[in-house]
């Protein structure tokens, strides 16, 4: 795969659409059914935002994901509406070192700068504002709700370079885009005359993010949010960095509220960067500034924080923290300023927001939340979809219908969510106790979707052709999936290591699937099924129906010795395979270890619907019929294999005087005798 991007013709995106739409009923992979539907004026749109209706409150922060018109089409699908542009520099040739991102759970990255040139970038931005407006009546919305989008355009990194001919040349095309889009309408008029007559509105943007480098002098960048308020007539906002808060208090939370212990931040990055009293004065001055002109001033937090390359996956000796280890430092750092200003601040908020503090965000009175890391995820640009599920649950459960009754007290919200960020598990660094899910198998050419949880799976099983089928209601069909690699889906339903789960990638989102209970619910439904009629497994309802047919027989047969987990399985897939087996079992009743595990842990009627369902194969067993004499003998009986599955299991001593006397008895004795009664 090339390292480079490679932008497209309008007429090329707009026909790649509606083909796939046609074909897939999807969009640049995203399937129909996870598109964002538009409602007029939903709960948690924004009537005015830079003299812009807004209709979702979230969208893309600015990163290597914003800045081809695809990435930005697929934003806005999910649900994005306030889409941050990547940031643009006049060094528009730079040398990007690979790999340059690290997203094994916290992010880090090296360089996120623009990788198009200064010309390609506009173009992107324009293609992908026409194609949204385009997307608006092709779905069905025109008319039926706003647009509500809001380009927000990003400069960066100093005022030589922002007041140069290119970079001012690249803000006039995104101010009146007349010309481009005359020539996507004589496009649409020659080749797609049904979306002739879509209204595109020439300005992109009124408004801005001003991105500068750590260690950028306060001075200069007063100067330039002057100059993108007063000569550019622009609303403006000021990225500002983490470090505002102080190395002792950003120190303490890493290491010791969050146990982030192997970071260090050398002074260096606290010395250059902009220092919270003079970040207080900027703020209040360009406050006035953007008064005077009835224009909106705000600052965005916050950027990526500066450190040392512990992790050293990335070249260099230094990167940038992102993810959900900045939220706690930059949520605390949006408290601090919001109560210096006494609540009087306009915030975008992006470190560390995802789905399960979108709310919080929001009812503190950040307008709007960004993410950038969290879309590099698995799922893509479809998380967005889960922060407003997430957003109107939240809203519902506080029982307000607007973001202003969500942020009614929102000093109060913003105190107690800068505290909670501070103690909550879920930012703390030994959250995340599994790897990432990852596979061992190499990369194809034409097949890049394997799931992680599948090859983790001691029998492979297919997990996610069995949790779709389960999700349909085809309950029968899902067990059938089950019962290809795995004979004891009951048991396994119940007491299974489930070492599938810590490859889930919704690990990634917030918990993975419960792909044990969802093992457990098919084969209570499934049907024919190993226990009818939705019982529950401990009223002993049971059924002998077999939900699969013994094979052609092969007039071979097997002795197994032990009817434990192994015995069965081995019985099991020979019996499909049309041999004929008897299981000798030395106890008088089956299941081996699984027949004395406690009813609280594994229900015996579990263990019997599962047992039942191989017996339906043709299964004999042999109860209180122990082995004695050499396995070898019971191929003189007429057997033509023998399997020897007696178990190897054994007491755990203690080691300790008196473990041997009377009335002390080992764990699996006791389980025994408990079993017998």
């Amino acid at each position: 795969m090339p390292n480079t991007m490679e932008v497209q013709p309008f007429e090329t995106l707009l026909r790649w659409i509606l083909q796939e739409l046609e074909a897939n009923v999807s969009v640049f992979g995203i399937p129909l059914s996870l598109f964002y539907t538009p409602n007029k004026a939903g709960p948690y749109a924004i009537p005015d935002m830079f003299g812009h209706y807004l209709a979702t409150p979230i969208g893309p922060a600015a990163g290597p994901h914003t800045q081809l018109a695809q990435n930005i089409v697929c934003a806005w699908l999910s649900g994005g509406r306030f889409i941050e542009l990547k940031t643009v520099q006049i060094m528009d040739e730079l040398d990007i070192p690979r790999p340059c991102i690290d997203l094994a759970d916290e992010g880090y990255n090296v360089e996120w700068s623009q990788e198009l040139k200064l010309e390609q970038s506009a173009g992107e931005y324009v293609k992908a504002w026409a194609l949204i407006h385009i997307l608006h009546r092709l779905l069905g919305a025109d008319g039926e709700a706003p647009v509500g989008t809001i380009f927000n355009m990003s400069v960066g990194y100093n005022l030589a370079g922002i007041q140069s001919p290119p970079i001012v040349r690249f803000m006039d095309r995104l101010a009146d885009a007349s010309q481009d889009l005359a020539e996507i309408q004589a496009v649409l008029q020659a080749q797609f005359p049904q979306f002739a007559g879509v209204d595109i509105p020439p300005t992109l943007t009124n408004n801005v993010t001003l991105s500068t480098m750590h260690g950028c002098p306060p001075d200069e960048i007063e100067q330039i949010a002057r100059y993108l308020l007063v000569e550019r007539g622009l609303h403006t906002i000021v990225k500002l960095n983490p470090t505002l808060l102080g190395k002792e208090t950003v120190l303490h939370i890493l290491h010791d509220d969050l146990g982030f212990r192997d970071i260090h931040i050398p002074d260096r990055v606290f010395e250059h960067d902009l220092h919270y009293p003079r970040a207080v004065a900027l703020i209040k001055s360009l406050k006035q500034v953007a008064a005077r002109r009835g224009l909106t001033f705000g600052v965005k937090l916050s950027n990526t924080l500066a450190m040392a390359n512990h992790r050293g996956v990335l070249p260099g000796d230094e990167m940038y923290m992102s993810g959900r280890a900045l939220y706690p430092i930059t949520i605390n750092l949006f408290h601090k300023l919001a109560k210096e200003f006494g609540g009087d601040l306009n915030a975008s908020y992006s470190g560390g927001a995802d789905a399960l503090n979108v709310t919080d965000l929001l009812a503190a009175g950040a307008r709007p939340v960004t993410a950038a890391s969290d879309l590099l995820k698995p799922g893509g640009y479809s998380r967005l979809r889960q922060y407003l599920e997430e957003l109107e649950a939240g809203m519902r459960s506080r029982g307000v219908a607007s973001l202003d009754e969500l942020a009614r007290d929102k000093l109060a919200n913003l105190e107690q969510a800068a505290s909670e960020a501070l103690h909550s598990p879920r930012y703390k660094k030994r959250y995340h106790p599994y790897d990432l899910p990852k596979v061992e198998s190499e990369l194809g050419l034409f097949d890049c979707v394997a799931a992680p949880c599948v090859e983790q799976c001691a029998v492979c099983q297919d997990v996610p052709e069995y949790a779709w089928l389960l999700a349909q209601g085809q309950y029968d069909r899902a067990l059938e999936v089950i019962l290809v690699r795995n004979p004891l889906p009951a048991v396994t339903g119940y007491v299974c290591t489930h070492l599938c789960q810590t490859r889930c990638t919704r690990n990634n989102y917030d918990h993975p699937v419960t792909i044990r209970t969802l093992k457990r619910f098919a084969s209570e439904r499934g049907g024919p099924s190993a226990i009818q009629n939705h019982a529950d497994p401990l009223q002993g309802t049971k059924s002998k129906i077999t939900i699969l047919s013994k094979g052609k027989d092969q007039n071979r047969r097997v002795a197994v010795i032990g009817s434990g987990p192994s015995g069965l399985a081995a019985a099991y897939f020979l019996a499909l395979n049309g041999i004929r087996v008897t299981i000798f079992e030395a106890r008088n009743v089956a299941g081996g270890m699984l027949a004395i595990a406690p009813a609280f842990r594994l229900p015996r009627v579990v263990v019997d619907a599962d047992i039942d369902r191989i017996k339906g194969l043709g299964v004999q067993i042999e109860l209180s019929h122990p082995v004695t004499t050499p396995p070898g003998e019971l191929l003189q009986q007429g057997f033509d294999a023998v399997y020897i599955s007696c178990g190897f299991h054994n007491v755990a001593r203690l080691g300790i005087a008196g473990e041997d006397g009377q009335g002390v008895f080992s764990a699996l004795d006791l389980l025994a005798r408990l079993a017998r009664g």
